[in-house]
């Protein structure tokens, strides 16, 4: 999540402080470009954008359109016309992303993510962590996983 901050430092004014642009991975550039931290809640990404974190999930069509609640055929029809999402999709693949990057954070690398990402966790129900991201409180699921191993829990 990216924050604001004022300080001011006695007479010389407020200083803004901007923190947090690395919450996202896919979309960061997207996200940096909002000009009020409080207009992040208005961007709607299009469906097109989408591409590269359902290819790092290895998300089948199939499991987009789990994830995004509609038929797959809708799928091709909103990759035909490069559809923007509803502001309730957008923050679930915005907070599939903020995961992610806290994942490479905390992994150090892409690849470590995916390969634990891919492999099924005893912590998760003895489910893979991708499998659970398809749904927006298995990506909670995830995030606490991953909250809880920054902090020294193996997991």
């Amino acid at each position: 999540m990216i924050h604001t901050w004022k300080i001011s430092f006695g007479e010389a004014g407020a200083e803004t402080i901007r923190t947090g642009n690395d919450a996202y991975y896919f979309f960061q550039e997207a996200i940096s470009m909002v000009s009020e931290p409080a207009a992040v809640y208005d961007v709607a990404v299009s469906f097109h954008d989408t591409g590269e974190i359902f290819d790092f999930l290895d998300f089948t069509q199939q499991d987009v359109s789990e994830v995004l609640e509609v038929d797959p055929s809708t799928l091709s029809r909103w990759r035909k016309e490069d559809r923007k999402l509803t502001k309730m999709l957008t923050k679930i693949i915005l907070e599939m992303d903020q995961v992610i990057a806290k994942g490479i954070r905390i992994f150090g690398s892409e690849e470590l993510l995916s390969q634990w990402l891919h492999t099924e966790n005893t912590s998760l129900g003895d489910q893979k962590p991708s499998t659970l991201m398809k749904s927006p409180y298995g990506v909670d699921r995830v995030d606490e996983a991953m909250e809880a191993m920054s902090w020294g829990a193996i997991l």
